[in-house]
Parts: structure tokens; C-alpha cells; sequence
């Protein structure tokens, strides 16, 4: 019996042990994950002016292809980064040209130092100073589509507006001048042709007229 207790004691100490030891294995690489420490702007920041975005992590984020990046998204929509994030140890900076006033969301992700993914996202608010030029958006985020995204107001902006348009419609009518210059040269030439007509018939009247007369003398 007491062999029977011993046994069932080392049993459950080993199960005990080893679910201890699992728990350590699993819950280690989860508590290594890197967090985000600091922000420029940060969450719910007014800003007039902005530049870039910067976001300092607690571990040194590893820099695999463009896994790790920022996008900024603006109140339209559209996406406002000049180009794709750099890192420099545990700081991803993404350089930006932000638009219209408006509610801005940041969305980041990156490789903790543990080579898990972490993410999140969170908004400012842009109120720029009166007179300040708007920038364009771009229809996709900057990494991995710096070579195929377009500014669809810029497209917008290329194409003729209604005025002009109206412009060209009012001036189409060209063709009726050359109809009209066609027509007078036409009236010119006819009456060059009823001139030499004239002209003609005088010589030929002023011939038989000398024809008779040069017939009435012979006659005498």
C-alpha cells in the first residue's frame, strides 16, 4: 500500500514538474515580445506639422525586407508616406507629407527581436496653420508599392476641366472658316470666268465687225 501511495505521489510531482516547465517553454518567447515605447505624434496628439513618424520599441526591431513598416492613413482615405520606414535599431521612421485637416491613423507593424510580429494602430488628429499647402494622397502605402502607387488628384487635376472642355466645343467651328474661304475663292473664280467670257465675245463682235466692213469696201 504505502509502495502504491509513493508511486502516485512521483507521478504527480513529474506531471507537476513537466506542465511547470511547459508553462516556462511557451510563456517565455510571449513575454519576450517587444512593445511599443514611445511615439511621435502619439495617440491622440493634435499636431499643426508633421514630418515624419516615429516609433521607438523596447527591443531592437529586426530589419527583414519591409516586414517591418508604418502606414498613414488620412481622413479620405488615402495613404500620406513619401516613402517606406527606415529602422535604425529599436526607432521605425517613416517620413510623411500629410493633406487636408483631419483625424489620421497610424498602422505599424514589425518583427519584435524575438522574430514575432507585432501590430497595432492608433490616431492624431492634423489641424495645419492657416495658408498651409495640402499634399496629395496616394492610393496605396508606400512600402512595397513605391513603384506602382499614383496620386489620384494629381490624375484628377491632369484631365480637362469643364470649362475647357467647353472651350474647345466653342472652338470647333474652324471648319465653317475654310468653307467660307472655300466659297469665296470659288465666287472669285467666277467671276474671273464671266470677265474672260466678256472679253471674248468683244473680240469676236469687234472681228465680225471689221469682216463686214472690209467685205462693204471690196464690194465698191
Amino acid at each position: 500500500m504505502p509502495s502504491k501511495l509513493s508511486r502516485s505521489i512521483r507521478l504527480t510531482t513529474t506531471a507537476l514538474i513537466s506542465a511547470a516547465i511547459a508553462t516556462l517553454l511557451f510563456a517565455g518567447p510571449a513575454a519576450a515580445h517587444d512593445n511599443l515605447l514611445d511615439s511621435t505624434p502619439s495617440a491622440g496628439d493634435t499636431v499643426a506639422s508633421l514630418e515624419a513618424v516615429s516609433l521607438t520599441f523596447s527591443g531592437e526591431l529586426i530589419d527583414f525586407g519591409q516586414a517591418s513598416f508604418a502606414q498613414i492613413q488620412g481622413p479620405d482615405g488615402l495613404y500620406y508616406e513619401t516613402s517606406c520606414s527606415t529602422i535604425d535599431l529599436n526607432v521605425l521612421t517613416t517620413p510623411v507629407a500629410l493633406g487636408e485637416a483631419g483625424t489620421y491613423t497610424i498602422l505599424w507593424n514589425a518583427v519584435s527581436s524575438d522574430g514575432h510580429p507585432i501590430s497595432e494602430s492608433f490616431q492624431f488628429q492634423y489641424a495645419p496653420e492657416e495658408g498651409a499647402e495640402p499634399a496629395l494622397g496616394w492610393d496605396l502605402p508606400a512600402c512595397q508599392n513605391e513603384q506602382t502607387r499614383i496620386q489620384p488628384g494629381a490624375v484628377a487635376s491632369a484631365s480637362p476641366t469643364p470649362t475647357q472642355s467647353g472651350q474647345a466645343a466653342a472652338a470647333t467651328p474652324a471648319p465653317a472658316k475654310s468653307d467660307s474661304a472655300s466659297d469665296g475663292s470659288s465666287e472669285g473664280m467666277f467671276v474671273l470666268v464671266v470677265l474672260g467670257g466678256v472679253f471674248v465675245l468683244a473680240a469676236v463682235i469687234a472681228m465680225a465687225v471689221w469682216l463686214i466692213r472690209a467685205r462693204g469696201r471690196r464690194s465698191k
